[in-house]
């Protein structure tokens, strides 16, 4: 039980920064460098949850001489703590940093009034508003929803008053934070914030009264207020429902080679949770294969495990995974579980363990025999950032499928797209599975990067928050989906991928598939079928 509670208290896979991370997060720009997001697909399909296009009016004062790049840094700013602030709402934005729309921005200027001292010198600002669109993935609950009020944050004053937004308006967990991430972290929902934005915004409305020219002038508060309450308007984003993977172009170079990659959650904790994700993905794809036999490139012998200095005998990948999993039947002469465990996997880590099996596979009556081989890792990639990489790079290049299942490091580390040049991936057919935290705002710039864009490519991510527990199931489900002969649509994959949480059941984050709606595949039309070979 405390291991769960420990789960809750650190919540998911996307909430675990380091301070050379934080720090990062402080310098990082945003973009403006597309018109709005038309790189991104036109379509998502989910099983509980769905598309949609979001639109939101907002305004911001910049100095009356100031540059439209002025104007959109300051929009930018504003519309970057919209991520939290939808978030909260468990709603997902599909972008990483705002992209904004210039041609939106209508100014005026306005005259601003100290309404506390009448007669005291005026000044005057640029007041402009501004359009801003994204796309969003929202849960079913809100699928009937057109409009989702919330607040974001206004520009002036935003880093000198971070504490006072952190104590207000964040989690009690994430009050040791900085304001680098107050954009991922706020949260307008709870009572505290809830009461002063109201607060404020009834002190803004009592000094307006005193005004004399009420469509031109503002007053001193209103320029110097902290939030901004804003609304969320949603219309449908296309999908569809029926699609599936494309399973003819997964097996059409008579193979199918999937990656999947774990990400270390804690070095020295001999429960990690990236290691239990891991041993919990070999054993569920294992026993949905069984024809599956493991192997290490690299030559180590994992399956040597020493007690006291002697070698356990009979040890296997079953029963290492029991060990790992269910803390049950450790060998003999273990005296100290967590030495022994965090032994074991520190031996695991870093390395290369493939599964793999052949199968007769045959695609509108060509049978052949195809080599499946499943290519799994895990490792500390916040310490070997490089070398992560280095290793996503190859299986880009070579992988019919790449997941993977670890910490999201708010969109940066190793997996961030600007890691990757557009040379790094095939002119070919790929799935790309996320399974951490918010991943659908993360990586479907991996669109623009891929020849074919969506016609070469579909993604698997999450509109929310992940959690840390059941992720290494969840994963397996999918992994397992595209090998096991049902050839069954994503509706019904992202169905199975729920998991029951010991505090929830059939847990679901907004997973969506986008990029599916070219997708041609249907049974009628290729007649697949698959069989595991002896």
């Amino acid at each position: 039980m405390d291991r769960v509670v420990r789960a809750l208290r650190r919540l998911t896979l996307g909430l675990m920064v380091s301070s050379a991370l934080l720090a990062s997060c402080s310098s990082d720009s945003v973009g403006d460098e597309d018109p709005e997001d038309s790189w991104a697909p036109n379509q998502v399909v989910g099983a509980d949850a769905v598309g949609r296009r979001m639109a939101l009016e907002g305004f911001v004062y910049v100095p009356v001489a100031a540059s439209e790049d002025a104007i959109a840094s300051a929009v930018a700013a504003q519309m970057r703590v919209l991520f939290g602030a939808a978030r909260s709402a468990n709603v997902g934005l599909a972008e990483r940093y705002p992209i904004i729309n210039r041609s939106s921005f209508r100014a005026d200027t306005v005259t601003v009034v100290d309404t506390a001292r009448p007669g005291a010198p005026t000044r005057q600002l640029k007041r402009v508003r501004y359009t801003y669109r994204s796309r969003a993935v929202v849960p079913r609950s809100l699928e009937s929803a057109s409009t989702v009020p919330t607040v974001t944050l206004f520009p002036t004053g935003y880093a000198s008053r971070a504490r006072e937004i952190i104590t207000k308006c964040q989690r009690e967990d994430t009050q040791n934070l900085t304001a680098a991430t107050i954009w991922y972290h706020f949260n307008p929902t709870l009572a505290d914030c809830a009461q002063v934005v109201e607060a404020e915004q009834k002190a803004i409305l009592a000094d307006r009264r005193a005004l004399t020219k009420p469509d031109r002038e503002v007053t001193e508060r209103e320029v110097a207020r902290l939030y901004l309450p804003v609304v969320m308007r949603f219309t449908p984003l296309e999908g569809n429902a029926s699609a599936s993977p494309e399973y003819q172009r997964l097996y059409e170079d008579d193979r199918f080679v999937g990656y999947s990659f774990f990400g270390l959650d804690e070095e020295n904790d001999p429960y990690d949770y990236g290691a239990r994700n891991y041993f919990a993905w070999l054993r569920a794809v294992t026993a949905a294969q069984p024809a599956l036999k493991m192997s290490v490139p690299d030559g180590a012998d994992l399956l040597r495990v020493q007690v006291n200095g002697a070698d356990v005998p009979g040890v296997t990948l079953e029963r290492v995974t029991t060990w790992v999993l269910d803390g049950v039947d450790y060998p003999e002469g273990v005296t100290d579980i967590p030495e022994f465990r965090l032994a074991l996997l520190r031996q695991w880590r870093g390395h290369f363990v493939h599964l793999s099996m052949r199968a007769n596979v045959t695609t509108q009556g060509r049978v052949r025999a195809v080599p499946i081989e499943l290519r799994t890792y895990y490792g500390d990639e916040d310490s070997d950032g490089l070398g992560a990489v280095s290793r996503y790079t190859a299986a880009f290049r070579d992988a019919d499928v790449f997941q993977y299942t670890g910490h999201s490091h708010l969109g940066f580390g190793p997996l961030d797209p600007g890691n990757y040049p557009a040379s790094t991936f095939p002119n070919k057919y790929q799935l790309l599975m996320v399974n951490s935290c918010v991943s659908y705002n993360y990586y479907n710039q991996f669109f623009r990067l891929h020849p074919g864009g969506t016609a070469n490519l579909d993604t698997i991510t999450n509109g929310i928050e992940v959690y840390l527990e059941g992720a290494g199931l969840s994963s397996a489900r999918f992994m397992t989906a595209l090998i096991d002969g049902r050839f069954r649509n994503y509706v019904d994959i992202l169905s199975d991928m729920r998991v029951d949480l010991p505090w929830e059941r059939a847990h679901d984050p907004n997973r969506v598939v986008d990029g599916e709606l070219d997708n041609a595949f249907s049974q009628a039309t290729f007649g697949m079928a698959l069989a595991p070979l002896p």
